[in-house]
């Protein structure tokens, strides 16, 4: 069996990561608008992660002292392929599954199949005797736990994130950061003041591509960048999904926890629950986690954000399940005269312009005009931005929690992508330009705006810092 120093798997990974390319799989040309093949190229991700674990480097085969115990809150498709990743990791171990959804059969569960999820497949995937909980408290009870993965339709995430870290978890937490800005706020403060470890699921600051692209950008290749293009896929279109009865082993009470009370479809429940604004912020939050954040990587902006966001077009279903705009476009204006523009009318992915020549990347592909741009070699003496030091975004966690370092995808960087995201979704719900003062983290101006930064809960919960 092949076998690896850990500092030889770090230098080796470093240099061959951008020759690697991955998921540079399938060619942009077989991609439909609205990245059609998401799932298969996570999957294709995911299946090359686990394969790093099958040449048992000396880093994964840890010490007793070097482990962690880790329990999953959340296991649809997301949430089990997570788990899967960190499963194949040696130092973690397995100690607890918790989801709502204990029930048998095909009930429409994951990317538009028929396969069940929940904690019946998870138990069958992890150990039969692992425990198993429909409530995250009893699991976030146990002191054995040392960390937990969660991912959870966006309207539970700030409650769940919160309660994990007031039970002092560590925390691999799913995009986006919250629901809503208040509760993006709530839930930084509460991590920082913690000195817990959180990492948010924004992947794609592992991929190679991504990486390269800011760092060309942050190095000057492109010149001056003043304008960026992002390209989501669409909402979901008008479908008529009616109430069904909820089959038996669905907690459903629980499934809506702080959401306004709604009723029972398996498909509205399980795939297409980001067209509901009741759970979701739609795709502007949900590939917007992805996207914006290399944004403001590449150009550092972390830890600052627009200053004003307009809404240049939208277009809102007139029937069936959804509430979440068929089309839009905002464009928001940053410092520096930097604008960037989001819109499900654009080509999945990043693009951006700079005095020098354009660059665009993708999960399937990364080019620039001219051709050169994409090629430039970054130097050890330049702006470096690859973080991971184990070879991909789950290990990488696990080295945070291991050494106590900041997370490649910290706390304060899901803050700031997460209210871009929603303060787009606020300016194109009221159909008109916001300003926003970063530095305040407030809306200027508009009160009406500003009340949208919060959201009413179902008795019993609330927000505890």
């Amino acid at each position: 069996m092949f076998r690896m120093k850990r500092r030889d798997f770090i230098k080796t990974i470093a240099s061959a990561s951008a020759a690697i390319g991955l998921p540079t799989i399938i060619p942009a040309s077989a991609l439909g608008k609205g990245g059609a093949v998401v799932a298969v190229l996570y999957s294709l991700y995911c299946l090359y992660i686990q394969s790093l674990d099958l040449m048992q480097f000396d880093h994964f085969a840890a010490a007793a002292s070097e482990r962690v115990t880790m329990g999953s809150i959340g296991l649809g498709t997301q949430g089990t392929a997570n788990t899967q990743n960190f499963f194949g990791d040696k130092r973690v171990q397995i100690v607890g599954l918790c989801d709502v959804n204990n029930t048998e059969g095909p009930q429409y569960y994951g990317y538009g199949n028929n396969e069940t999820k929940g904690l019946r497949n998870a138990r069958k995937l992890f150990g039969m005797d692992i425990p198993t909980y429909d409530d995250f408290r009893e699991l976030l009870a146990r002191k054995d736990v040392d960390v937990v993965m969660t991912a959870l339709p966006d309207h539970w995430h700030a409650i769940v994130g919160i309660a994990c870290v007031n039970a002092g978890k560590d925390v691999f937490g799913e995009k986006p950061l919250t629901r809503t800005i208040r509760e993006g706020k709530v839930l930084r403060d509460t991590v920082l003041n913690s000195g817990r470890i959180w990492q948010t699921g924004s992947w794609q600051r592992s991929l190679p591509d991504f990486v390269r692209a800011a760092e060309i950008v942050r190095n000057g290749y492109l010149g001056r960048v003043s304008r960026i293009k992002i390209g989501l896929p669409s909402n979901f279109k008008a479908e008529v999904l009616p109430p069904v009865p909820v089959p038996k082993g669905m907690n459903w009470e629980m499934w809506q926890g702080p959401a306004q009370p709604s009723y029972f479809n398996p498909r509205k429940t399980f795939t297409r629950w980001r067209g509901v604004t009741n759970y979701s912020a739609g795709k502007i939050a949900d590939w917007g986690a992805h996207h914006l954040d290399i944004a403001h990587w590449a150009l550092g902006f972390d830890d600052t954000g627009a200053s004003e966001i307009v809404p240049e077009l939208v277009q809102w279903p007139k029937n069936g399940f959804s509430d979440q705009p068929l089309k839009f476009r905002v464009v928001m204006y940053y410092p520096n005269s930097v604008e960037i523009e989001i819109s499900d009318m654009n080509r999945n992915g990043v693009e951006f312009f700079g005095t020098k020549g354009k660059l665009f990347v993708s999960r399937e592909t990364l080019y620039s005009d001219p051709i050169g741009i994409a090629e430039t070699r970054i130097l050890p003496t330049e702006s470096r931005l690859f973080p991971i030091r184990s070879g991909n975004h789950f290990t990488a966690f696990i080295d945070s929690v291991l050494d106590r370092r900041a997370a490649v995808t910290d706390i304060g960087v899901a803050h700031r992508t997460n209210t871009g995201c929603l303060l787009a979704e606020i300016a194109y719900r009221l159909n008109r330009p916001i300003k926003w003062d970063a530095k305040k983290e407030e809306i200027v101006g508009d009160d009406e705006a500003a009340r949208m930064c919060d959201r009413a809960y179902s008795a019993p919960w609330q927000l505890q810092a």
